[in-house]
């Protein structure tokens, strides 16, 4: 199982859904492999309900570090230490699937959250770098208004992408002055109420007052979202490197592997130089953190009946000499292994470089057990719609940790 949606006409990830089980089939005749996928609110849902009547599928992606705990400590995974399976992987790329000295799962490398830009529309303005700062990006996103040009379009219709540029201010405006926030959150030593990230959601929503986010965006999802910026007509979206290939490639090209997320709907892909850079929370002379975690992996269930066949499928998967194996890499070329990584991928290049200058912290919700980011984006939601207030969000995200600590 893997999380996305599994229809021609939207977020379709071909290597799951076809190459994946055909080249099995090839390989090991003796074994069917069934592919499933749903969205991210009903993945995560039917998984937790399937793990713990102690069922589910026998292998399927899932999250690093405080998630993976999670299904860890209620026993719904199988533990890989020592298995020849690990062996393809650096001990780095490993960090965010290891608890308490054990692996847990396979990672695909580094998730990315920035901005992805038209450069084309930045030069005709005469803006030739992305801000470093936030009072730079507020200056920019000004000056593209003002001359008609709508500078961000965002999917809240899909309330998770609320969180791609949340975590790209916060990144700086939190974890620059509290390194271990989220440790002490989880001690019960610090809450969300009285922390910078009421600054954080507060420049966000600024964003929309300003009318630098195109507005209806409640209305829009995420192939409505990246129609309008490939076709030209939003000068910036928040997103990630998962991303890649549905912005860059075009026609036919939109259909083959290059990110977490396919989309054989697309309407074609941008016909422009596109950048992808970090959105600057911090002030001038402030440090910029970016917003870079390790990426979902492969776990396999505690439960399962099939763990050789699972190995072995896996292990092909990984093996350099297998076809699947350059399938494989194709469909998650865009996922770095480890701190500046050289992608030879251009549209990645400013970025990697900014990689080795400045530190970087982990997705929040990394750190946060299951549902606190749910609440985020609902209260989010609920805000651009004109109810509830930045108090409201924090203290609702409060409540729903004290629940589940």
């Amino acid at each position: 199982m893997h999380m996305g949606v599994a229809d021609d006409n939207e977020d379709n990830n071909q290597y799951v859904m076809r190459q994946f089980p055909y080249a099995i089939a090839q390989r090991f005749p003796g074994i069917a492999l069934e592919s499933d996928m749903l969205p991210e609110d009903p993945y995560t849902k039917t998984l937790l309900v399937q793990l713990s009547s102690g069922e589910g599928p026998d292998f399927f992606e899932w999250w690093p570090k405080r998630q993976l705990e999670e299904l860890v400590a209620a026993g719904y995974l199988q533990d890989l230490t020592g298995m020849d399976i690990l062996d393809r992987f650096t001990s780095d790329s490993l960090e965010g699937f290891t608890v308490d000295g054990k692996v847990y799962g396979l990672p695909k490398g580094q998730s990315i959250m920035a901005t992805w830009y038209n450069k084309e529309l930045f030069e005709q303005q005469g803006i030739t770098s992305f801000p470093a700062d936030w009072p730079s990006f507020l200056a920019l996103c000004e000056k593209l208004k003002l001359t008609g040009i709508t500078p961000i379009v965002m999917p809240d219709k899909d309330r998770w992408f609320i969180q791609f540029g949340l975590y790209q201010l916060a990144a700086s405006l939190v974890y620059s002055e509290y390194p271990d926030f989220d440790k002490e959150l989880l001690e019960g030593t610090r809450t969300f109420a009285d922390s910078p990230w009421r600054e954080a959601l507060t420049k966000y929503k600024l964003l929309y007052d300003k009318g630098y986010i195109a507005a209806g965006s409640l209305d829009v999802g995420a192939a409505q979202a990246t129609a309008l910026f490939t076709e030209g007509q939003a000068a910036m979206m928040f997103n990630g490197n998962w991303d890649h290939a549905r912005l860059t490639a075009s026609g036919k090209d939109a259909d083959k592997p290059g990110g977490d997320d396919q989309s054989a709907g697309n309407r074609g892909a941008a016909a422009f130089e596109i950048g992808f850079m970090p959105l600057p929370g911090n002030e001038p002379g402030e440090p910029l953190l970016l917003s870079v975690g390790p990426a979902g992996g492969t776990v396999i269930n505690a439960n399962t009946r099939y763990l050789p066949e699972v190995l072995d499928i896996l292990a092909y998967q990984y093996d350099p000499a297998s076809p699947l194996y350059e399938l494989y890499k194709q469909n998650y070329a865009v996922f770095p292994m480890y701190k500046g990584e050289d992608l030879g991928i251009p549209e990645f290049d400013d970025y990697t470089k900014l990689m080795t200058e400045h530190d970087s912290i982990y997705f929040s919700n990394q750190a946060w057990p299951v549902g606190v980011a749910d609440v985020l984006c609902s209260g989010f939601q609920d805000w651009i719609a004109g109810h509830g207030t930045v108090d409201d969000i924090l203290n609702a995200m409060d409540k729903k940790l004290d629940s589940l600590r």
